[in-house]
């Protein structure tokens, strides 16, 4: 019998005593073989010959530290390159900004002078400038804001007043690399651009008998029946109606004869001085409107404070400065009006890209360039005026102003405040 056969009955549990003791002694030995293989073969697997367990275990910390190192390495080249793309979009972002910023209108530019007490935007003095000049009974009544929104796009706003109702409103302009966006009312009003005239329209678009087909003598006939009219109606009007109204003189006034006449009629309040700048009848571009500018004789109408441009280059920028340039014993106001007036129109004319931006015309720098030639060979004298007052004001004062023109431009029941500013 061989050992398969003693195996096989073995497992059936046939074999006898003497053959069980057989199969179970074989058993024991091949046992033992397989321990004996198993113990040689994990030394053979991880240690060399040579090799003892402690320099595998030296080997396994090599590795770790290699691992660390590697690791380290690792983390500073992830590291460094965000870092490069973090620089490399400020370095857009700023830089590429910055220039693209210089190529266009920044409205957040300070233009320092030496001895500047209170830096203040440029865009502040060009809107004050802008609507003073330029939209008769408004004015700024608060400060302007810039906020720089990069390559060339920024987001400004200012308050605007009107001085007839007494209401501020604030308005916004989003500057886009020189172009005016998503702006509103404001300055940009058709009201505020282009139907502020009326009552000048002879100054604004002067007429020849050639142009109208109507003679000198019928206009003049014209005038006198609008004025009887206006003189009616102020009279049917209750007492307290505040009336505003523009007036165009006789013959234009200097400053001092109109300062002369505003101590005269009190009672009047004087919002707006138009400024001669182009000769009585004619135009001063072929291919160009006339435009009409002036000031406000009112200190306080406007914010007052120390912000103010060069005031070397623009002297009496703000008009409250008047008392500070004349003796005490001296009237300052007829030569700061014309200071005054001058110093606002120098530096509109030296603010080409704003204008270029923000006024109705972008070729309005050749007129005040114009204008202020005119002034320096001619004088700062005035065609008319826009005065605010009750109806029994007008009334009580109308003959001691040597007008030609009378317009009334609104009314309402009563003066939005019956105190003084």
């Amino acid at each position: 019998m061989n050992f398969k056969d003693l195996i096989t009955r073995y497992k059936e549990g046939t074999a006898s005593e003497e053959e069980k003791r057989i199969v179970q002694n074989e058993l024991e030995k091949y046992e033992s073989i397989e321990h004996y293989f198993s113990d040689q073969l994990s030394d053979e697997l991880f240690f060399s010959k040579d090799q003892t367990e402690e320099s595998v275990t030296k080997d396994v910390e090599e590795t770790a530290s290699i691992k660390k190192v590697v690791n380290r390495k690792l983390a500073k080249v992830v590291l460094v390159s965000v870092l490069s793309v973090i620089l490399l979009y400020v370095g857009i972002f700023y830089g590429l900004s910055s220039i693209v910023d210089s190529l266009h209108y920044d409205p957040t530019s300070i233009t320092a002078y030496e001895g500047q007490e209170y830096p203040e935007s440029d865009f502040s003095f060009d809107m004050k400038a802008y609507v003073s000049l330029n939209i008769p009974g408004h004015t700024l009544s608060s400060f302007t804001y810039e906020e720089p929104q990069g390559f060339g796009v920024y987001e400004t706003g200012y308050f605007l007043r009107d001085l007839f109702t007494n209401e501020e409103q604030r308005h916004s302009i989003d500057i886009h690399r020189g172009i005016p966006r998503n702006f509103h009312d404001g300055i940009f009003s058709y009201t505020n651009r282009f139907d502020i005239w009326s009552g000048f329209d002879d100054i604004y678009s002067p007429v020849t008998d050639d142009d109208s087909g109507m003679s000198e003598e019928y206009r003049e006939g014209d005038r006198q029946r609008k004025n009887d009219i206006t003189l009616n109606y102020l009279e049917e009007l209750n007492p307290l109606s505040y009336i505003s109204m523009s007036i165009v003189f006789e013959e234009d006034l200097t400053m001092e004869e109109l300062y002369d006449l505003s101590r005269e009629v009190q009672m009047l309040d004087f919002k707006w001085v138009g400024v001669r700048t182009i000769e009585p009848g004619t135009r001063w571009s072929e291919n160009q409107p006339n435009h009409l500018i002036g000031f406000n004789p009112n200190m306080s109408d406007e914010p007052q404070g120390n912000m103010k441009p060069d005031p070397e280059v623009y002297p009496l920028f703000n008009l409250s400065d008047v008392f500070d340039r004349s003796p005490s014993s001296e009237n300052p106001f007829p030569k700061g009006y014309e200071t005054h007036f001058e110093s606002r129109l120098t530096y509109l004319s030296h603010r080409d890209e704003f204008v270029e931006i923000i006024d109705y015309n972008p070729h309005k720098t050749e007129f005040y360039d114009h204008a202020l030639n005119y002034i320096n060979e001619n004088g700062v004298e005035t065609y008319g005026v826009l005065i605010y007052g009750t109806a029994e004001d007008f009334m009580e004062n109308i003959d001691s102003i040597p007008f030609s023109s009378l317009y009334i431009n609104e009314i309402q029941s009563s003066s939005p405040t019956i105190y003084y500013e």
